[in-house]
């Protein structure tokens, strides 16, 4: 690309984001004369006037609409780069915004706080709780985890835990109310914890036999959309819960939840941290993965 193709462009997105010559020239510190000869000139290259002036309003035209639009992606991506460029020499810092379903957050924070916190005292972690499936580009995140190896194209993963399984467990007080089940057919008449995800209520729970799975319907006193909750209603014995081990791990080592038809628990895959290739470069996000991988692996 010529260079001359980019001379003016920094000055025409100052002026189409503050909507003025004048905020435009305090913007980069430069005079209006100055942003109006630099407008000028890109118009001339461009054949075709960018921007509508009038004493009192500066709006932008059909060719300007269009190079904005191109333009102002393209320049996040150059800042990016240049910022991805210079971080390589300096120590890990800033906000890392971490995207997770509310399960995860639990374990993460179980897992590696404090000690992350006190090995990278400048990096703000912040650990967003989401149990719909988010597009981390768009919503501002440097990284996701999701259950499972499924993730999009320009995007590098890395397995944070082992595979796992879907447990059921039940609270002591609750196994002294109702009889422990043999096989997953007898959960039906039990108290079970249901969950609603995407406006549907999930009715039914997928377990193992003899290598074919087994669906079996369960209904319960009580519907939940947040994990935690659905945990600690476990806790508090209010009915089963079918959920991923890893999850409830420490309540079972704890005692404070105990697993029944463990011998029918289903295989799932593991927890996949992913985040953009080109934010691989990182230091703040390289140091949560070292980090993340191998504390939770």
């Amino acid at each position: 690309m010529d260079r001359t193709e980019l001379d003016g462009l920094a000055v025409f997105l100052a002026v189409a984001e503050e909507n003025g010559f004048r905020a435009a020239a305090r913007r980069l510190g430069l005079t209006p004369s100055a942003i109006s000869q630099a407008i000028q000139s890109l118009e001339r290259r461009v054949g075709a006037a960018l921007f509508a002036r009038t004493t009192r309003s500066v709006a932008l035209t059909e060719a300007g609409q269009k190079l904005l639009a191109h333009a102002k992606p393209a320049a996040s991506m150059f800042q990016a780069g240049l910022n991805a460029a210079r971080d390589l020499g300096e120590q890990p810092s800033g906000t890392l915004r971490i995207n997770a379903p509310r399960p995860a957050v639990a374990l993460l924070i179980n897992s590696l706080l404090p000690d992350f916190c006190e090995a990278y005292p400048n990096i703000s972690l912040e650990l967003v709780g989401d149990d719909e499936f988010t597009n981390i580009v768009e919503q501002g995140f440097d990284a996701g985890i999701r259950l499972g190896h499924t993730i999009e194209l320009d995007m590098i993963s890395t397995w944070l835990t082992p595979p796992d399984k879907i447990v059921t467990v039940g609270a002591p007080s609750l196994l002294r109310k109702y009889p422990r089940p043999g096989h997953p057919r007898e959960m039906q008449g039990l108290p079970a914890l249901l969950t609603r995800r995407g406006g549907q209520v999930s009715r039914t729970w997928e377990f193992t036999d003899s290598g074919e799975s087994l669906k079996v319907a369960v209904d319960g006193p009580l519907v939940l959309n947040d994990y935690e909750a659905s945990i600690r209603a476990a806790l508090r014995g209010v009915g089963f819960l079918h959920t991923v081990g890893s999850v409830v791990r420490h309540h079972i080592e704890q005692g404070h939840l105990v697993p029944v038809l463990e011998d029918y628990a289903r295989d799932v895959p593991g927890l996949c941290l992913y985040y953009p290739s080109r934010s691989q470069s990182l230091p703040k996000l390289r140091a949560f993965v070292e980090f993340a991988t191998k504390r939770m692996r």
